[in-house]
């Protein structure tokens, strides 16, 4: 097969894309609904009413309010830029850890403490590795965001200013059903929620609490400033961090190994943000603005649709230039 019929077949796959990627973000949303992602439960199956010991873990993105105006545009384009970034951290979550829901623009997860103290040693090790290694994978994803992007808005303009922040708590959760959800509850789920508003100056930080600092191992290489927080119905909350906002920006990233990836992935983005009209969140990002009302939002996807016949060419040799300037 020559080279000129792989390039226009990446570029084919690359314009299909799109609607591969609506299904896929449409079923994946599904499955989060309804548990799949995180501990399967029947319908039928009896409450457990004694308290498990566990991690909780709250993926939290911030960054953006700042930079936000009350256009359907910037709107559009910062939820379709945030549910990217969460879908990574999602993938990424493999067992023992386990996503108990999506709140906005947050990730609440959960890792269930075994009675066996071998296999926690082991569980254990498997997550402090996968709480470092979530900072890693923001940073790639925000890279690969950023080079893939050609808007100008105030959402794509100020993507690297976007920030990840970790909290994490060991206790114990009680773990009930509502409906066909299943609910984690308890005093620990509260303080792990609270220390989401803390006093850490850091922009990119992993926050632990005493408790999980016991538990967790990390390289000794890792620094963590000692903290305390103060909640006027919990009391006050030993806390320690570790700033990653140097370490990530200085973290080798990885680049694409063909001009067809690189084509490919400019052109997804595009796609991806250039259809941000037509999808509509159940829920609004905690972080982001919600000004743009519906009849703007409306408004601007009608000049989407219109304007999707003369863009998608341009984009298309756009894209083609700017993928072999990356190659350079």
């Amino acid at each position: 097969m020559s080279e000129r019929m792989i390039f226009f077949m990446e570029v084919g796959r690359g314009s299909m894309g799109f609607l591969t990627i609506f299904v896929a973000q449409k079923l994946a949303g599904w499955c989060v609904r309804n548990s799949s992602l995180g501990r399967r439960i029947s319908v039928d199956s009896p409450a457990n009413h004694s308290p498990e010991p566990v991690l909780l873990i709250i993926a939290d993105i911030g960054g953006y309010t700042r930079y936000m105006t009350a256009n359907a545009k910037t709107s559009a384009h910062s939820q379709t830029i945030i549910t990217e970034l969460i879908t990574a951290l999602i993938r990424r979550a493999d067992a023992p850890l386990e996503i108990a829901k999506l709140e906005g623009d947050a990730v609440f997860l959960f890792c269930r403490q075994p009675p066996d103290t071998l296999r926690w040693m082991e569980t254990r090790a498997h997550v402090s590795a996968r709480l470092v290694d979530f900072f890693q994978l923001f940073r790639e994803k925000l890279h690969e965001l950023s080079r893939s992007n050609h808007c100008t808005c105030h959402a794509c303009a100020h993507i690297e200013k976007l920030r990840l922040k970790i909290v994490v708590h060991c206790g114990e959760a009680l773990f009930h059903r509502v409906a066909h959800f299943e609910e984690l509850a308890g005093v620990d789920v509260i303080i792990v929620h609270r220390l989401l508003k803390n006093s850490v100056k850091a922009a990119q930080y992993l926050l632990l609490t005493e408790a999980a600092m016991r538990e967790l191992q990390f390289p000794e290489t890792m620094t963590f400033q000692p903290g305390r927080e103060t909640y006027e119905d919990i009391g006050t909350v030993i806390t320690a961090y570790h700033d990653f906002d140097g370490v990530a920006a200085g973290a080798e990233l990885k680049e694409p190994e063909s001009f067809g990836e690189r084509y490919t992935k400019i052109l997804r983005t595009f796609l991806k943000l250039w259809f941000g009209p037509f999808t509509n969140p159940s829920q609004p990002f905690r972080n982001l603005s919600a000004s743009a009302s519906r009849p703007a939002r409306f408004g601007f996807a009608v000049v989407t649709v219109l304007l999707t016949p003369i863009m998608l060419p341009v984009v298309a040799v756009m894209g083609i230039f700017r993928a072999m300037k990356k190659a350079d």
